[in-house]
């Protein structure tokens, strides 16, 4: 009886060993992998917003059955989507390029898929959605289309448009807005929340943006309709802008250098 015991106990050490054995094997092997570095500011490639309107230069995305415009040839990387569909409102996102779609929402922070990867034309692209709510596109580039568009303003944050109350928001007394912290979101995201009482009317309140560090806003301003007169917003000196096309642009003089 005595040995059955220690042949039974030795047996249940014996699969502990192993499996505490494999349990680290596969640690180290997760920890071997190399980290997909993440840089939303470099990677960024376009802010796509919905519209009913048609834009000059349209293509249709077969896959999605959507008209889109080339923001690689758009001066602040805005993609214009129209859809046969009722439109239903902006429903922006912000994409970025990855050297590779799989690898790099495994290492992503926070994203559900909405889409399989699938053949935009120019490039394999892939949907997703963040914690928050924010849609993010990750692309992936083939040889014919991997090099860089012709560098730009340095791109710093999309804002989205919320009619919901968001964690760690700040209030922006000038413009009567609750905004989130663009450096704490992993994708550049700052959401919006306007007091019904904000003195902010038409397309800065309507669309979403795209915002660009630049040392003078005077200057990058120029030839631009002005929707809001540069003011403090606490972390930088901004101004609102909008472009030929209709599209919402902020530029940001910070008083101090960023984080990234």
């Amino acid at each position: 009886m005595m040995s059955t015991c220690r042949v039974a106990v030795s047996a249940v050490c014996l699969a502990s060993v192993l499996a505490a054995a494999v349990s680290m094997a596969s640690a180290e092997e997760k920890s071997d992998k190399p980290a997909v570095t993440f840089d939303p500011v470099g990677q960024f490639e376009h802010l796509g917003i919905f519209t009913a309107e048609k834009k000059p230069g349209e293509r249709l995305v077969a896959a999605t059955k959507v008209w889109v415009t080339d923001f690689q040839k758009h001066p602040y990387r805005v993609e214009w989507l129209r859809s046969e569909r009722p439109y239903k409102g902006p429903n922006p996102h912000v994409a970025f390029r990855v050297d590779n779609i799989e690898k790099a929402a495994e290492s992503a922070e926070g994203l559900t898929p909405t889409s399989k990867p699938f053949d935009a034309g120019i490039a394999r692209v892939a949907f997703y959605r963040s914690d928050d709510g924010a849609v993010v596109e990750f692309m992936e580039y083939g040889p014919e289309h991997a090099e860089k568009a012709p560098a730009g303003p340095t791109f710093d944050h999309v804002g989205f448009i919320t009619s919901e109350k968001k964690p760690n928001e700040t209030f922006v007394p000038a413009t009567k807005v609750w905004v989130t912290d663009i450096a704490s979101h992993p994708y550049r995201v700052e959401w919006l929340r306007f007091e019904p009482d904000s003195p902010v009317t038409g397309p800065v309140r309507e669309q979403p943006h795209a915002a660009f560090r630049v040392d003078s806003i005077a200057e990058a301003a120029k030839g631009l309709k002005v929707l809001i007169e540069p003011f403090d917003a606490g972390i930088a000196r901004v101004g609102f802008y909008q472009a030929d096309d209709g599209a919402v642009v902020e530029f940001m003089e910070y008083y101090s250098r960023p984080s990234r």
